[in-house]
């Protein structure tokens, strides 16, 4: 066999296989956003605000695993990027508990906002102290409240330097009350003062609702975007726009179709369709149904070892017992059905539960319920009983 690296033969598909534009993987940024321009029409006009100096509105996107809440973030951070907008990524943490490494990377990646700010200015600062070529932060005794006075400042100096800041939080429902209060009440305050700070969060579908359902002031700038799963037709646009974009090609609609049966409209998985079709195209200019049903096979063996690993990461005894009966359940069910269908006290269940929403692979709809972190594993588990 010829070494591939000594061969300009670019393989059997009909387009060139680097220049497949899918991107299959959590958190990585899609060739095209489809289904979602409603999310991303908020993100840019929060985008033209800090621009133009004005405050914005502050946006959080929730949703379940893999619909492209993180990828979502990185790419309006590059987008506010490229228009010369400062940004700060966050990632909460629930071990994070001093907030300390939230404060740490706020500090440094904002401490440029400092240059050329006169010494007058910098004595305004409540957390933020100037030493010497550095910079350092003052602890006020309280992790939430040194936490807060560094966000006011940050804002404070976005202002005073005429330079847009947008933060990005991702996994907010991690740290929880924790991050966002503090976080919630600077950013208010700060759009209270007409700074240009901008901020943009994303967690599971129930963050931040309790702080809703408290009614404080602080959330009254902050708009809750819901992701699903995409209707045929964002299926459609994900998958049909970067074919045209890149390759010219046009993809057939019975090739959408089942595309979007098979994948049920879940972002990373018409990624995975979307990257199968481009490898295995036998035509450069159309995608058709032959090219669709070897895609489906690949992508099958892509789906089942998805699953598979999560299975592998439940931990055996109550907490297998608990995902298998959360399986028969539909995939989101109440925790007294289910532990009555394990038999299980809620006390001798509670570590299993615990467990299971550590590792990411269930979530807490609402108050006594249980759910599947992404949606088919569910179905999985039916099919294949890997408890067996």
């Amino acid at each position: 066999m010829v070494n591939p690296f000594e061969d300009d033969d670019p393989g059997p598909g009909a387009l060139e296989p680097a220049a497949n534009p899918f991107r299959p993987g959590m958190g990585r940024i899609p060739p095209d956003f489809g289904g979602r321009e409603p999310a991303l029409r908020r993100a840019k006009i929060i985008v033209e605000q800090l621009t133009a100096g004005v405050a914005p509105e502050f946006v959080l996107y929730r949703g379940v695993r893999g619909v492209g809440k993180t990828a979502l973030l990185a790419y309006v951070r590059q987008q506010a990027a490229d228009r010369g907008i400062l940004t700060v990524h966050l990632e909460a943490d629930r071990d994070d508990r001093s907030l300390g490494v939230a404060r740490e990377t706020l500090l440094r990646d904002a401490s440029v906002l400092l240059d050329g700010v006169d010494a007058k200015v910098a004595r305004t600062l409540t957390a933020i102290q100037v030493a010497g070529v550095g910079v350092k932060l003052r602890d006020r005794g309280n992790p939430a409240a040194t936490f807060e006075s560094l966000i006011a400042d940050v804002a404070l100096l976005a202002q005073r330097s005429s330079r847009g800041v947008l933060l990005t939080v991702d996994e907010v429902h991690e740290a929880g009350d924790l991050l966002l209060k503090p976080l919630l009440r600077a950013a208010h305050r700060a759009a209270q003062e007409d700074r240009p700070f901008g901020l943009l969060l994303s967690g599971l579908p129930t963050a931040a609702e309790n702080l809703f359902d408290e009614g404080q002031t602080y959330t009254e700038r902050l708009a809750r975007i819901d992701l699903g799963l995409l209707d045929r037709a964002g299926t459609a646009d994900a998958v049909r726009r970067p074919f045209a974009r890149v390759a010219g090609a046009e993809v057939d609609d019975l090739v959408i179709d089942a595309l979007h049966d098979a994948s049920g409209g879940y972002p990373w998985f018409v990624q995975l369709w979307g990257e199968a079709l481009w490898d295995l195209a036998t035509d450069p200019d159309h995608i058709g149904l032959e090219v669709a049903r070897a895609a489906g096979e690949r992508v099958h063996v892509r789906v089942q070892d998805f699953f598979a690993a999560r299975w592998r990461r439940v931990p055996t005894g109550r907490a297998a017992l608990l995902v298998v009966a959360l399986a028969e359940a539909g995939g989101d069910a109440a925790m007294a059905d289910l532990l009555d269908t394990i038999e299980v006290t809620h006390q001798a269940a509670s570590p299993a539960r615990r467990s299971l929403l550590d590792l990411g692979l269930c979530w807490v709809p609402q108050r006594g319920r249980l759910a599947f972190s992404v949606p088919g594993f569910g179905a999985w588990i039916l099919r294949t009983r890997p408890d067996r």
